[in-house]
């Protein structure tokens, strides 16, 4: 599914990235991937956010103030993969993420709709380990 979703993110931002951001096809790619190594990073690390949190800011609710400051976390972690591992500059690297993680945001949303099966089916997919095991220990808290 997560597959999927960044296919659809290239499709829908990847062409605006090249117009608006000016960037090449390696570094759309590049920042297009970054995001998403910036989502498994912030939502797998345990950074002190709870499944619900993930939930929220996954969902067609209004944000509660620990979806905003886990979006923030995102959004700083992708920054710093648009600069250290795309090569852009701070300034190019801030257009991109205003171009991406809207868009992110909402396909991720669209696909997860709050629900936490959805999610544990995309964390799943995202290749097990941390991210995985975290939603295991999540989404079982949650029916207990």
């Amino acid at each position: 599914m997560f597959d999927k979703i960044l296919d659809q993110l290239k499709s829908q931002v990847g062409p605006q990235l090249m117009q608006k951001a000016g960037l090449n096809e390696h570094q759309t790619n590049g920042s297009i991937n970054a995001a998403a190594a910036s989502v498994r990073e912030v939502v797998g690390g345990g950074d002190g956010f709870g499944m619900d949190d993930v939930l929220n800011l996954f969902s067609a609710d209004k944000n509660n103030i620990n979806a905003d400051n886990l979006l923030s976390n995102i959004g700083n972690v992708f920054q710093g993969k648009l600069t250290s591992e795309v090569g852009l500059d701070a300034g190019k690297a801030s257009s991109v993420s205003a171009l991406v993680m809207p868009m992110l945001t909402k396909l991720l949303s669209d696909k997860i709709g709050g629900n936490a099966g959805n999610l544990q089916s995309l964390l799943g997919n995202l290749g097990g380990g941390g991210i995985a095991d975290m939603a295991k220990g999540f989404l079982g808290n949650l029916f207990k």
